[in-house]
């Protein structure tokens, strides 16, 4: 599934609030270490193995309401959403860790 840039908050409510599972990168373009792992998030989009579950992306720089309703304070942060509720988060860029928190999310943890 491809990845979804989120540019308003009308579409960050309702990514987050669909069936199923929503995953959505906060970002800083301008920040090593989200220009790191961002190339990786994209991966996961296309990746068979995480097909049900959705991304998006967001620039807090240009969606900056978004960033601070979603209480984003660091770059990258992910958020994992299933059925509407917020599940888990992961702030980092670490691959390993977020492909862990990934699987925790669509094992139901």
């Amino acid at each position: 599934m491809p990845l979804t840039v989120i540019k308003s908050q009308d579409e960050y409510l309702r990514a987050i609030k669909e069936s199923g599972v929503s995953a959505v990168e906060f970002v800083a373009p301008w920040d090593e270490s989200c220009k790191a792992i961002s190339p990786k998030f994209q991966e996961y989009a296309n990746n068979p193995r995480w097909s049900s579950m959705r991304f998006y992306k967001v620039d807090i720089c240009d969606q900056q309401d978004v960033a601070m309703d979603a209480h984003v304070e660091l770059a990258p942060t992910f958020h994992f959403y299933r059925d509407g509720a917020k599940v888990k988060e992961y702030v980092g860029s670490s691959y390993p860790a977020l492909e862990r928190t990934m699987g925790s999310v669509m094992n139901g943890q």
